[in-house]
């Protein structure tokens, strides 16, 4: 997927986000957002959008020096979906299909987005997503993908999110017993995307192996990933990629197994799947 005309104001606006998250000193603010202003003008719209954004954050993080202005925001949304794995378990015990029950659970979590979305209603996206079908549902596929499959890389996105994700991977788990899923955090921290501690602290650990990408950067690009994920990512039977970041980077990726679960949350995204904007994916390519 190419950054087009809207990831220019995104991405300045990505930059606003992580400036007044990294700093309460409102002239440093102004100057960074200026900066950020004046290398976006003079940037060429090329690469993902995922890659286009990156340098906004990566300025932020030089002027400031605040590698992880999203770490309150991280273990907060970390804590929030913790207390609400009970009201997950109730769904799954109720679900004549706790498989697609899982998959709904987990794209709900994917509203927990520190780089767009700054009003978070978890409770109310995760109600809504139960009574609400996946605009494009390959779950058919995946569940006989599954069925046959001896390893599943999980492609996790952020951190929250993934206490959903770990719902959905015990649920297989539960279902396909000789699954054995890896699931892929970042190497350090990028917006509020789940790395090696915040899968610890949600207890992915417990029930999966874990690898890291090998970068600190949004998406999974493959130019940059490590020996070892890239590996993981060649060899693995399935491949869940969850998050717009990772479907901008390995959307074109068409030779691996691959199953995007996010919802839709920019109009670019919305237009490369068909879908509305808000809609819940899970899409094979």
């Amino acid at each position: 997927m190419n950054a087009a005309l809207d990831c220019l104001p995104c991405a300045i606006n990505q930059g606003r986000n992580a400036v007044t998250h990294s700093t309460d000193d409102t002239a440093l603010q102004e100057r960074i957002l200026r900066l950020v202003a004046e290398t976006y003008a003079a940037k060429h719209l090329a690469g993902t959008p995922a890659a286009f954004s990156q340098e906004a954050y990566d300025l932020v993080a030089r002027e400031t020096g605040r590698r992880d202005p999203f770490a309150a925001e991280k273990k907060r949304c970390n804590d929030m979906a913790l207390a609400m794995l009970p009201e997950c378990c109730t769904a799954l015990e109720r679900s004549g299909d706790p498989l697609a029950t899982g998959a709904q659970l987990a794209v709900a979590g994917n509203i927990i987005d520190l780089g767009i979305a700054q009003q978070l209603d978890i409770h109310g996206t995760l109600r809504h997503a139960l009574d609400t079908p996946f605009a494009v549902n390959d779950l058919a596929r995946l569940r006989a993908d599954l069925a046959r499959a001896a390893t599943v890389l999980y492609i996790g996105d952020n951190a929250g999110e993934i206490v959903f994700d770990r719902v959905f991977i015990e649920t297989m788990q539960k279902l396909y017993p000789a699954l054995r899923v890896t699931f892929s955090v970042k190497s350090g921290p990028i917006i509020n995307d789940a790395t090696l501690d915040d899968a610890r602290a949600v207890g992915m650990d417990k029930v999966c192996a874990l690898i890291e990408t090998g970068n600190a950067l949004i998406g999974a690009p493959l130019a940059h990933v490590s020996a070892a994920f890239r590996h993981m990512f060649d060899t693995a039977d399935v491949i869940i990629s969850k998050g717009q970041g990772n479907f901008e980077t390995l959307s074109t990726e068409m030779q691996r197994p691959l199953y995007f679960m996010l919802k839709a949350k920019c109009n670019l995204v919305a237009e490369e799947l068909g879908v509305q904007f808000g809609d819940s994916v899970l899409k094979h390519v």
